[in-house]
């Protein structure tokens, strides 16, 4: 499992990934959260925050990011040498994602070949004529795929300088693999505004989440 946590934080105001919840960084909850369902983590962040992390997160793997969401993601998969058979990419800013969301997530993904969580969005409409958007839903992380696809996917799409939403939109872009979809958690907010804090501060601060 690849966590992805080497964002600048400009839209939410600081660095969100570090904001101490119930006693740890934010992203430490996160880490924790899917370590325990994958045979390895690596934690994607930025240099800066090396330090601090690689005392909070005993046997995993830390990387520094890159400039986009994307090469951060190949930074990651980078970091995973040998392609495993199967290789998950969660956001460091989503810490309350359940254990039975990630095994279905993998049970999904070694049968089809990639695994995204999707929630129903409620009421969309285009920003340009205000129209209501029909039949969409919102993707969540992790994002699960067979590994040597998923690497070749993103060698293609780094060769052309093509930087994704998320993982799943380099995949369809540049690979072959069929994505299923499970139903995601609501729970499973991820970190954008402050108020969202809060909510995530109160779930922890109230559970046993702890570093494994």
């Amino acid at each position: 499992m690849i966590v992805v946590a080497a964002g600048s934080g400009v839209r939410f105001g600081e660095d969100k990934m570090m904001l101490q919840v119930a006693g740890l960084p934010l992203v430490a909850h996160t880490v924790a959260a899917v370590s325990g369902h994958a045979d390895r983590c690596i934690l994607v962040c930025r240099p800066d925050q090396m330090p601090a992390l690689s005392e909070l997160a005993p046997g995993v793997d830390l990387v520094p990011g890159g400039p986009t969401r994307t090469a951060s993601e190949m930074a990651g998969l980078e970091a995973v040498g040998e392609a495993a058979s199967l290789i998950g990419i969660h956001d460091g800013a989503r810490p309350l994602v359940g254990p039975a969301l990630v095994e279905q997530l993998f049970d999904t993904a070694a049968r089809l070949g990639g695994a995204v969580p999707v929630v129903e969005p409620g009421l969309l409409v285009r920003r340009s004529d205000l129209v209501k958007i029909d039949n969409a839903v919102v993707a969540q992380t992790p994002q699960v795929f067979r590994g040597e696809d998923l690497l070749a996917a993103f060698a293609a799409a780094a060769d052309v300088g093509f930087v994704g939403a998320d993982t799943a939109e380099v995949v369809r872009r540049f690979g072959t693999l069929e994505i299923g979809t499970v139903l995601g958690d609501p729970g499973n907010i991820k970190v954008t505004e402050p108020e969202d804090i809060e909510l995530v501060r109160k779930h922890l601060e109230s559970s046993d989440i702890s570093l494994r």
